[in-house]
């Protein structure tokens, strides 16, 4: 019973913060197809996650599988009341839309490391603490950057229905501070309103050594070489390879006859890519 609540719990929070939103007169514009929005916008409807550090080890189980999330690992999490909770307050830390990193659940010892696992732990106070988002993670929705332009996304945004899921390439931030990369390979890495399906294990991945940030660029720094993903190699310092991420600040929004998508633009390392902020401005509707 405790594995349907949290996995329900789970879904409700997934499916209702989709990229995917029924029409609302006060969040759309008239026009039809592909347009520009503001970056004010977008900060209105983005979704925006909440991040706590474990201050010690916490044991958590889900499906059978029970293990130790070490002390210091980075959650995108809320604090929720759940039945779930064995606090006296009746909280729970529940686990929301930015992943954990498939190294981390590997390490654990899960059996399917690959797929999305729903933390649920009872909310003790002086366990966890909330903390900024992190300087490598991206503001809005489940930090999931997809190979392409704007061409890409309308394509993607037109044909939703016709052909419901997205079979490009992708990168995933996660919320310990992993960079994996996904080449597909057979199953589709997301569905038509492109929420990430988690259904393979990344291609390559590395742990984030240091974040920089000027301006509208993020630099990643790391050790070891991600395949798949092209970034500048150092000769000197205290890292090897260094992966550039520049948000345009020109997001887009897709409006067909009853939905709308959205989009903001990024540059990795000169490649094209676009991330969905997805919307939270229409719960239950």
């Amino acid at each position: 019973m405790k594995r349907q609540r949290i996995l329900k719990l789970f879904l409700a929070l997934f499916v209702t913060a989709g990229s995917l939103t029924f029409f609302n007169t006060t969040t759309l514009a008239r026009e039809k197809g592909l347009h520009r929005v503001s970056s004010s916008y977008i900060n209105k409807i983005g979704l925006k996650s909440s991040y706590y550090r474990l201050n010690q080890n916490t044991k958590f189980s889900f499906s059978g599988e029970q293990v130790v999330l070490p002390k210091g690992t980075i959650l995108s999490a809320v604090v929720s009341i759940d039945s779930g909770s064995k606090a006296k307050s009746g909280k729970a830390l529940i686990s929301t839309h930015v992943d954990i990193s498939y190294a981390l659940k590997k390490r654990l010892g899960f059996s399917k490391p690959y797929r999305f696992i729903p933390i649920l732990l009872s909310y003790y106070p002086s366990r966890y603490t909330r903390v900024k988002r992190p300087a490598y993670v991206l503001p809005y929705g489940e930090n999931i950057l997809y190979a392409g332009g704007v061409k890409t996304f309308e394509k993607r945004a037109a044909n939703y229905y016709d052909k419901p899921n997205f079979t490009g390439n992708a990168l995933k931030l996660t919320s310990d501070g992993y960079l994996e990369y996904y080449k597909y390979h057979k199953e589709p890495l997301a569905d038509g309103a492109l929420h990430w399906q988690y259904v393979q294990k990344p291609t390559s991945y590395v742990k984030i050594q240091h974040t920089l940030t000027k301006g509208s660029k993020t630099f990643l720094y790391y050790q070891t070489k991600l395949k798949g993903v092209k970034a500048a190699h150092l000769n000197k310092g205290k890292y090897h390879y260094r992966l550039s991420i520049k948000n345009q600040h020109t997001p887009y929004q897709y409006s067909g006859n009853v939905y709308a998508m959205w989009a903001s633009l990024y540059m990795v390392s000169g490649a094209s890519y676009f991330t969905t902020p997805q919307n939270d401005a229409n719960y239950g509707d």
